[in-house]
């Protein structure tokens, strides 16, 4: 009995390991973490009469500049259409002002409201070809080592392409609901900023 048991498993052992399973598909390469230097910026803008103070905190180092800047809406955009992100803007600004991070990575940046009776489109900027070379040698004359996250963006500059960060908000007339006295949230878009208080 026992021989044939060993008869009929030894033909069975060598049909099995000549039948070997190879895989079809590699195994999917594990990502790798996006590369570069991330940057965090969060704030509000505080709308007062015939100026606009944008305070916010960062991760940039000491003395980095961050650019504001307005763009006019024109006459014929509604409260709704600015405030949701619908309305078309001018390519140019209107007004602009910089203000630098402190050692705590704080911002204050002073910006005029050319006509308060006007929306404007308020964006906040960190652009690295306006840096100290300390700040450029982390994140790269262009931009080329700020990692890829929510706020990135490629915008000309000086007829250059050049990668940064950017925050926007609604800055409505003064007549408009929560127009003067208030403070408004800076956003990426398509996120809708709204008023805090």
């Amino acid at each position: 009995m026992r021989n044939q048991l060993l008869l009929i498993l030894f033909p069975i052992l060598i049909v099995l390991t000549g039948c070997r399973v190879e895989m079809a598909t590699e195994l999917p390469q594990r990502q790798e973490a996006p590369s570069g230097v991330r940057i965090e910026m969060s704030g509000t803008v505080s709308l007062q009469g015939k100026e606009l103070i944008v305070e916010g905190k960062s991760n940039l180092p000491e003395d980095s500049i961050l650019f504001a800047g307005l763009k006019d809406y024109g006459e014929m955009e509604s409260y709704a259409r600015v405030i949701n992100w619908q309305g078309e803007e001018t390519d140019e600004y209107v007004t602009e002002s910089t203000g630098a991070v402190d050692d705590k990575g704080n911002f204050q940046i002073k910006v005029d409201r050319v006509n308060p009776q006007s929306r404007y489109k308020l964006e906040v900027l960190f652009n690295p070809a306006i840096q100290k070379s300390k700040i450029q040698e982390i994140y790269g004359f262009w931009g080329e080592d700020i990692a890829h996250n929510i706020g990135y963006l490629d915008f000309e500059y000086n007829g250059n392409t050049l990668s940064g960060m950017i925050k926007v908000a609604p800055i409505v007339s003064i007549t408009d609901p929560k127009g003067d006295g208030a403070k408004w949230n800076l956003t990426n878009i398509p996120n809708k900023s709204r008023a805090l208080k």
